[in-house]
């Protein structure tokens, strides 16, 4: 990906790899919080969850307001960026647990 930034000259998609980290990074962050609360009981598990979102919440939209202040051509990218981080990521985790199961 950097290599095509390079040859290409469009700086914007350097968004485009920051989204994706991003996104990746969250579903490991989610993965993470619900293997741990799995092991609570309901109440405390929903507790955990809701304060684990908020915080997830809270991390990406400070990637896209510090986006925004210092690069707003990049905020398309950055938002596909994230939106195939997470996709990508879910997939490769889904694939890992049927992989595990069998």
């Amino acid at each position: 990906m950097l290599l095509v930034i390079a040859m290409t000259g469009h700086e914007s998609l350097i968004g485009g790899l920051v989204g994706y980290w991003v996104g990746f990074g969250y579903t490991i962050w989610f993965r993470r919080d619900v293997m741990q609360s799995s092991e609570l009981d309901t109440r405390s598990a929903l507790v955990r969850m809701q304060r684990s979102l908020l915080s997830r919440l809270g991390m990406i939209t400070l990637v896209i307001v510090a986006i925004a202040r210092f690069r707003t051509s990049w905020l398309y990218s950055l938002a596909f960026g994230i939106a195939f981080g997470v996709i990508v990521s879910f997939i490769t985790v889904a694939i890992q647990n049927s992989a595990r199961k069998e």
